[in-house]
């Protein structure tokens, strides 16, 4: 049962009785009480729910809307991609009824992080949207300290505290890993067996995207067979290098792969349908295509299948949560909210030969 699916059935168990249990629900819905309580994180700072000790209640008609508008400012710190574009947008939805936002683009550079952030809390922001450039293992020397030097409250935005365990700051991220397994999942039940998975990225969401990826494998049985073309084949920099369509292709040709599941820099899957062409490699009939990410996927020829992150939807999730904790820091311990993507088929994907 997907996620939505999961919220809509609590969602519709609390307006018909008022409240749910996490015991009743983890039961009813077959789930893990950690699953129970993610889903019950994201209905509240959805504004539809409130949280009581072991559950949940309606939130009543008197409550809705009455919240005392914000007057705020809002920091916001992203790095310079076009994905934030979207996470940004989302804030602005909640901003729209009232407060600011003060927007600070970075280079991937945590030490300008740091500068960025100490200007905005000098600013007299009311507190920080950030999404740091850190990776999922470790935390870098220092960040532990800065973060706990901040003044103001902070959401991290398509990032989460380094090393696992329990949280000490709140965040709202793309659920990669549930994206990964649902490409997966497709092209498996379409009867492919041998993936190659294409992924340059460096940052924290790629790291998500293959550990996702890598636990699909071993869900359904296709790790043998399957892998995985990274930053050392193809470079790590904003766009593959030169030759990298041809590093894939020949690696489609040598492994006998049908199907190639493609995470960063979309533009290079144009160049990658060229290269297909030219080598007469057609797709879908002889090679399956699923792109992370859906900017320009549409506009291939074929269209491309995509997983599409609900990038808005993670902005304005981040910017509720941050308004709450500036409202009351004291009132929940962290939160952890996890928006899962969406699969888009279209003529991409085909059973293999």
């Amino acid at each position: 049962m997907l996620a939505a699916e999961r919220r809509a059935r609590i969602l519709s168990r609390a307006q018909q009785d008022g409240a749910v249990s996490i015991t009743s629900l983890v039961s009813d819905l077959g789930v893990s009480h950690v699953t129970v309580r993610r889903d019950l994180d994201s209905l509240v700072a959805e504004r539809v729910l409130d949280k009581v000790r072991g559950g949940a209640v309606l939130r009543s008609e008197s409550t809705v809307g009455t919240d005392a508008a914000f007057t705020g400012t809002v920091g916001v710190v992203v790095p310079t991609s076009y994905y934030y574009r979207y996470v940004v947008e989302g804030v602005n939805d909640v901003l729209a009824s009232g407060g600011d936002m003060r927007l600070a683009i970075s280079e991937y550079d945590l030490e300008e992080e740091y500068r960025l952030i100490d200007e905005l809390v000098a600013s007299g922001v009311s507190g920080l949207l950030w999404v740091p450039t850190v990776s999922e293992r470790q935390a870098p020397p220092g960040f532990l300290e800065k973060l706990e030097s901040l003044s103001v409250p902070v959401v991290f935005v398509e990032r989460e505290l380094p090393g696992g365990g329990l949280g000490t700051v709140s965040s709202v991220r793309t659920a990669h890993e549930r994206g990964a397994l649902s490409a997966v999942r497709h092209l498996t039940s379409l009867g492919h067996r041998r993936v190659l998975m294409v992924s340059r990225g460096s940052s924290q969401s790629s790291e998500f995207v293959r550990l996702g990826w890598r636990d699909a494998l071993e869900r359904l049985g296709i790790a043998e067979g399957s892998g995985i073309l990274g930053p050392a084949e193809l470079g790590a920099g904003p766009r593959w290098e030169r030759g990298g369509a041809d590093v894939v292709m020949d690696a489609v040709e040598r492994t006998g792969a049908t199907a190639l599941f493609c995470h960063g820099d979309e533009n290079s899957l144009f160049g990658l349908l060229q290269n297909a062409r030219a080598r007469g490699i057609s797709v879908p009939q002889q090679l399956s295509i699923v792109a992370y990410d859906d900017d320009v996927s549409a506009h291939a020829d074929p269209p491309i299948a995509a997983v599409a992150p609900d990038r808005r939807r993670v902005g304005a999730l981040a910017a509720r949560m941050l308004i709450d904790l500036v409202s009351d820091p004291s009132a929940e311990p962290p939160l952890q909210l996890h928006v899962e993507p969406r699969l888009i088929l279209r003529g991409s994907t085909a059973a293999p030969a």
